[in-house]
């Protein structure tokens, strides 16, 4: 165990490894400074001694020691170098050049936070990045950006200084913890109808772009990405269903998944197909494959062309309106199945309540909550049509004998000894 030498001009901590006496001396400290160091001393030669990983608490201590008590640590072979890490932009943009598992999309979106990192912080070296300072950078992004994105951007860069983490350049991820705003925007969620969609279907420019507004309204398809890809090989015409691609899943390894080719998507791949050029590969020739491919700026102008209120996200909604009407059909788990996520994203960012849900809560009759349950089972209101049975008086003060003919002579109803029970 570690003991604590206070002297005149210093404070000195010693403690024993492999029978060996090492000294540490901190200088002028306080008294709760040399207990932490002590006790973090102990805590430390155990865990090496017993090969456990460093827990938090010490990982914590040593991220914060400076650079002349972490190097006697390092000259006594307690602890490893510190690496020497290169700055914020340097880290990102190899971080980045490494994900070649992601869309282009997301590579945007890596770049996009990277900016906006340099901007708050400057390009300063990793291990400058203090968690007070990820909660001052979290706080400053609230005054930039909505607070989904906010906190989006918040994900993104504790997922750059995770990676940071676990190649050793930090000690700690400072954006541990670090949250803001909301993960979810539910003024954004919006059902959009089919009157509504097809108010807009009449107004697109052509058959492609009806096929487009169609596939991301009756198939919950992804636009542009799994749109784009969608190839008339995919189409399975005699089995009712068609493959769908997807780019955004393929790093989990679903990299496409089978939709059925529901009645309301039938009238636009028809027109589709017979549009479609000979040795046509794609299903809508005007994206050619191109997942990157800009389509929200022309989606509003119909929108706007049609006559109906905007919603929020053009086809983000498109796809959540579907997902919410299947759900009223199938079980979650086959839905989600269709769609490409899961239930636990379906309920977060997809799922919405209708006016429809609030017109059928307030139907039956007219009844609801506890006039509705004070009405007893239809089973118990039916009328009986069996044949009475016959009841025999038993007059006051009857002798037992008598009692006990009565019962002999007694024909037990259908229903047995046991009266018949409410509701069953």
């Amino acid at each position: 165990m570690a003991s604590i030498e206070y002297r005149t001009r210093t404070t000195r901590v010693v403690a024993y490894i492999n029978q060996e006496k090492l000294s540490f001396a901190l200088g002028r400290v306080t008294k709760k400074t040399a207990e932490r160091f002590a006790n973090n001393i102990d805590t430390l030669l155990h865990e090496r001694r017993c090969n456990l990983p460093i827990s938090r608490e010490v990982s914590n201590w040593l991220a914060d020691l400076d650079d002349k008590l972490y190097g006697l640590l390092t000259e006594r072979g307690i602890v490893e170098p510190r690496v020497k890490t290169g700055t914020l932009a340097e880290f990102i943009d190899s971080y980045v050049e490494g994900r070649s598992d992601v869309t282009e999309r997301r590579i945007g979106k890596f770049k996009t936070a990277k900016g906006r990192l340099i901007e708050f912080f400057g390009d300063v070296k990793l291990e400058a990045i203090t968690p007070g300072a990820a909660d001052d950078y979290a706080r400053w992004l609230l005054t930039q950006l909505a607070p989904a994105t906010a906190q989006k951007e918040c994900q993104v860069a504790s997922q750059f200084f995770r990676h940071a983490f676990r190649k050793e350049l930090i000690e700690r991820n400072p954006f541990d913890g670090v949250t803001v705003g909301r993960a979810t925007n539910d003024d954004r969620r919006v059902f959009v109808s089919r009157a509504t969609i097809q108010r807009v279907l009449d107004k697109c420019p052509n058959w492609q772009w009806r096929t487009i507004v169609a596939l991301a309204r009756y198939a919950g398809l992804r636009c542009p990405s799994e749109i784009a890809l969608l190839k008339w090989s995919d189409i399975q015409w005699d089995a009712d269903r068609f493959t769908v691609t997807s780019p955004k899943t393929k790093r989990y390894g679903k990299a496409s998944r089978v939709v059925p080719l529901f009645n309301e998507l039938r009238p636009f791949f028809d027109e589709a197909f017979s549009m479609a050029a000979e040795g046509e590969t794609w299903v809508v020739p005007m994206l050619n494959g191109d997942i990157t491919k800009n389509l929200g700026t022309t989606m509003r102008k119909i929108i706007r062309r049609s006559g109906v209120e905007a919603w929020p996200k053009s086809f983000q909604n498109l796809r959540s309106s579907r997902q919410t009407e299947l759900e009223q059909q199938f079980p979650t788990f086959v839905v989600c199945s269709w769609l490409g996520n899961t239930p636990s994203i379906a309920h977060k960012h997809y799922l919405t309540v209708t006016d429809e849900h609030f017109a059928t809560a307030t139907q039956n009759g007219g009844l609801a909550g506890d006039k509705l349950g004070m009405q007893p089972p239809v089973s118990c209101r039916t009328v009986s049509h069996k044949k009475p049975q016959n009841v025999q008086k038993v007059r006051e003060n009857v002798s037992f004998s008598e009692v006990v003919s009565i019962l002999e002579n007694a024909q037990i109803a259908e229903e047995g000894l046991e009266p018949p029970t409410r509701g069953l």
